[in-house]
Parts: C-alpha cells; sequence; structure tokens
C-alpha cells in the first residue's frame, strides 16, 4: 500500500480529512526602515547628543582649551552637534535610552543609530554598552567583533521589544544578528503573551521552543492551533523528542478525563510522523479514541513499527466491549498486520463463536487464527451446538491436520 492510499485507507475509517499543507518557514530579508529620513535622522542624533552631553567626562567645545586657538569657523563646526562623530559606547547608549522610552519612535530612528554605530551584530553593540573603552582596545590590538569573546547573553533590548510587542523593532534587532541565546528568550516571552506576529517572525529568524515546553504545552491544552501550526512550520524550532514530550503530556491529560483533540494530534503527527512509535500506539489504544488509532496508524512509516507490540495490541482491542467497535479496532490492526494465530484472539473467536457474532467469526478466519486448537477450540464447540453455519464457517479457516 502506498503512503496516499494508506492515508485514505485510514482516515476514512474514522471519517477524518487530510490536514492542510503548512507554509514552511523561511528566513525574512532585510527591512529598510527609512534611516536617513530627516525626522529620523534629527532624532537619532539628538539621542547621540544627549548620550555624549549626559556622561560625567563631557565638556562643551567652548570650554575646551584647543577652542581658544580654532578659527572662526572651526568653532562653529566643531558646534553643530551635526557634525560630531560618535564612539560605539555613545551609539550603544543612545540606542539603550531609546528602549527605554514609554513610546518608541519609528524603527528608522534605531536603525540610524545602529547605522552610526558601523557594528557587526547587536551582540558587539551591549559589549560597547558596557565596555566605553572596548573600540580604543579593539583599535589598539586590531582585533575585529569576531575575534572576541563578546558575552551578551545578558542582553535585555530584545526581550523589552517584544514585550512591547514591537514587530518592526523585532524584525530590525534580529536583522541585525543577535545570538541563539537571547532569540530563545525572547521567543518564551512571544509565546506567553502569546503574540502570534512575534512569534512567527522570531521563528523565521531561527528562534527555537524546545526551551519553552511549559507554555507550549499550555497552548496546546487551549487548542490553541494556530500557534501550534506556527512551531510546525519552522522545522528547527523543536526536535521530535520535544514533540513527543508535549503529545505524551497531553494523553496524559486525556488519560485522567480531559477530552483528546483530535485536530491537534491529527496536525502534529501528519507534521511530525517520526514521533510515532509502537509505545504510542498503545497508548492511543489504551484510551479506545478510535480516531487517534487512526491517526497513529495512518502516518506511521511502516507497519514492522508495530511488530514487537503486536499481541499487546491485540489484548487492548479485546477489552472494547462494543462488538462492533471491537470488529473495527481488530480490523485496523490487521491492516497493520499485527493479527496473527496466538492463544489471545484464538480466545476471542472462541468468544465471538459462543456469542454467534458473524462478522468478527468470519474476520478471525479470514486472519488465519486456529478454529480448533485447546483450550479454545471454536470448531468442536459450534460441532457440540449442532449449529451447521458456524461449523461450514469454520472449516474454511485454519484448521489442524488432525481435525481435517
Amino acid at each position: 500500500m502506498d503512503h496516499d492510499t494508506r492515508l485514505e485507507w485510514f482516515l476514512n475509517k474514522a471519517n477524518l480529512n487530510l490536514p492542510p499543507r503548512l507554509t514552511r518557514l523561511s528566513a525574512p530579508a532585510n527591512q529598510d526602515f527609512l534611516p536617513l529620513d530627516s525626522p529620523n535622522l534629527d532624532i537619532a542624533n539628538s539621542l547621540l547628543v544627549q548620550a555624549r552631553v549626559c556622561s560625567p567626562d563631557y565638556k562643551p567645545p567652548e570650554t575646551q582649551m584647543r577652542h581658544h586657538f580654532r578659527t572662526k569657523s572651526q568653532k562653529a563646526a566643531v558646534c553643530d552637534v551635526f557634525n560630531w562623530t560618535f564612539t560605539k559606547h555613545e551609539v550603544a547608549k543612545a540606542f539603550d535610552a531609546l528602549l527605554d522610552q514609554p513610546k518608541l519612535p519609528p524603527a528608522g530612528v534605531a536603525q540610524a543609530l545602529l547605522k552610526r554605530g558601523r557594528l557587526s551584530s547587536i551582540d558587539e553593540l551591549w559589549a560597547h554598552l558596557h565596555d566605553e573603552f572596548l573600540e580604543r582596545k579593539m583599535k589598539g590590538k586590531r582585533l575585529s567583533s569576531e575575534s572576541i569573546d563578546l558575552d551578551s547573553s545578558a542582553m535585555t533590548w530584545l526581550d523589552k521589544i517584544v514585550a512591547h510587542q514591537n514587530i518592526n523593532y523585532v524584525h530590525l534587532i534580529c536583522q541585525t544578528k543577535v545570538n541563539q541565546t537571547i532569540l530563545d528568550r525572547a521567543l518564551g516571552i512571544a509565546l506567553s503573551k502569546p503574540s502570534l506576529s512575534a512569534t512567527k517572525l522570531l521563528l523565521s529568524f531561527g528562534a527555537v521552543a524546545s526551551n519553552h515546553l511549559d507554555i507550549i504545552n499550555i497552548h496546546i491544552q487551549a487548542g490553541n492551533v494556530d500557534l501550534i501550526e506556527l512551531l510546525l512550520s519552522a522545522p528547527g524550532s523543536m526536535d521530535v523528542d520535544a514533540w513527543k514530550k508535549c503529545l505524551d503530556q497531553d494523553i496524559t491529560r486525556a488519560e485522567g478525563g480531559t477530552n483528546l483533540s483530535i485536530s491537534l494530534l491529527l496536525l502534529i503527527i501528519s507534521n511530525r510522523p517520526q514521533i510515532i512509535s509502537d509505545i504510542l500506539l498503545l497508548k492511543v489504544l489504551k484510551l479506545r479514541n478510535l480516531q487517534a488509532v487512526v491517526i497513529v496508524m495512518a502516518y506511521s512509516s511502516s507497519n514492522s513499527l508495530f511488530f514487537n507490540v503486536r499481541h499487546q495490541a491485540c489484548e487492548l482491542a479485546s477489552q472494547e466491549p462494543d462488538d462492533n467497535k471491537r470488529l473495527v479496532v481488530f480490523t485496523l490492526l490487521s491492516r497493520c498486520d499485527l493479527v496473527d494465530d496466538n492463544p489471545l484472539v484464538r480466545e476471542e473467536l472462541f468468544k465471538s463463536v459462543k456469542q454467534r457474532h458473524i462478522p468478527l467469526v468470519k474476520f478471525f478466519v479470514r486472519n488465519g487464527v486456529k478454529v480448533d486448537e485447546w483450550p479454545y477450540n471454536s470448531l468442536q464447540w459450534a460441532i457440540t451446538q449442532l449449529d451447521s453455519d458456524l461449523i461450514d464457517l469454520l472449516k474454511r479457516g485454519n484448521v489442524s491436520c488432525f481435525s481435517a
């Protein structure tokens, strides 16, 4: 049975439709927030000037000794703040002050500041914020930002922006390059809001969600399909083990009486079939949830995946009290090559014969279950009852040579 045929056959058994295909998230293009526009440049320059004049070491140009030796035009030039050249430390201070504002100006202002810093990453700017002499050290030793250890794990800038849910600023900081630890931590904030737009953007830039399973489980429990779709659209956001843990917790809740969301189960398994295992099959069989069983079987890569638990699976199927449902479950197991001749299914056949449940009897006969093996000799029982229909049916089954 090819993959598509298998899906169609199993899903039809539980009146389920194929879930929609998810579009894979890709890294977004860098955005131009118009940093060279006059209003943005003016505000950025004002912030830089404030960063300088607020420094305790600042001396206005006109109070400096060298100012007396400047020409009139030179004096005018050095007093014009638009001619000032700023250090990376001052750029970092201005950027930090910008993000502390209760209402953020357009992202073009922040981008104008970052352009003044001539940076390789936002991590570098954070390092300059906390070391005003770093730029001088790097020039003196001719070091690049890649050759020094920029410990930016304590950076709070992206955290603040995500908390504000300012998507343009999130995009700007991420495209300026931010390390993985900060990116992942910011994703946790976006998930806890929750902010779908910020979550989507952070995932697009490569944020990993595996450290936030507690929050994700809350969303699964709440049936937040949109957010789970986002996580599934970013293949690197959660590994297979992380999805297994989430699914295990959802099933554990179902075992405690909570309704299992079939739509979420189908969504997750159809996009992450690698999480399917023989243990998962046994868990959904214990739930007696036919749709869940169908989903696990439909998306399994091979019937051999369940082979080692075939007898346990049949035992769980036999515990279904409704005869018709029991037949459906056994039919599903048979489609996965999990029904073979063994004492448990012989007993099931024997009970079906005694109850004269013909569909179940036919099923077990078709699947090669022995009809005359002690202690569940179904054929002998039918003979003692003089039930010609059952006798004819059973004699077409797996009969030992001695009985024949």
